[in-house]
């Protein structure tokens, strides 16, 4: 009977692990607008027709072949606040938005539109890969 107790906390401690490794998988949105898994796409901004919420943070990125604007400023936004990035780009390329989740927004060549919001406080990077550049840093408090 000496082992019965054991096998009972091991049996309990497997359990818990298990349940906590379950919410791993869900599709909450844990972090951000986006799934876990999910890329975005930036919409043409000659297709863009919505107006962006009153309370949200535009931010104006401009990428050329060689070079990102802004970059690697600081700016603060709140948690679950929208920030529509407008993407001015020479070339179709894909910006790395390092939330939890990730996320990978592509956008296409010339001008663009996503919108993003992020619930976790912290130090969000956006950056262009391709480039290697880092262009904006959210501050989400």
């Amino acid at each position: 009977m000496g082992n019965r107790p054991r096998r009972v906390v091991a049996a309990a401690l497997i359990s818990c692990v298990t349940f906590a490794l379950a919410g791993c998988g869900s599709s909450s949105n844990g972090g951000t607008e986006a799934e876990a898994g999910d890329d975005l796409s930036a919409t043409p901004a000659a297709q863009a027709t919505a107006a962006p919420p009153s309370d949200a943070k535009v931010i104006g990125i401009t990428i050329t072949a060689d070079s990102v604007s802004p970059s690697g400023t600081r700016i603060e936004v709140k948690r679950n606040q929208p920030v529509v990035l407008e993407i001015d780009a020479a070339a179709a390329g894909e910006l790395h938005v390092h939330s939890t989740p990730e996320m990978h927004i592509e956008f296409p060549a010339g001008k663009s539109k996503v919108q993003i919001s992020i619930d976790k406080p912290g130090v969000v990077d956006v950056e262009d890969h391709s480039l290697d550049k880092l262009i904006v840093q959210l501050e989400v408090k």
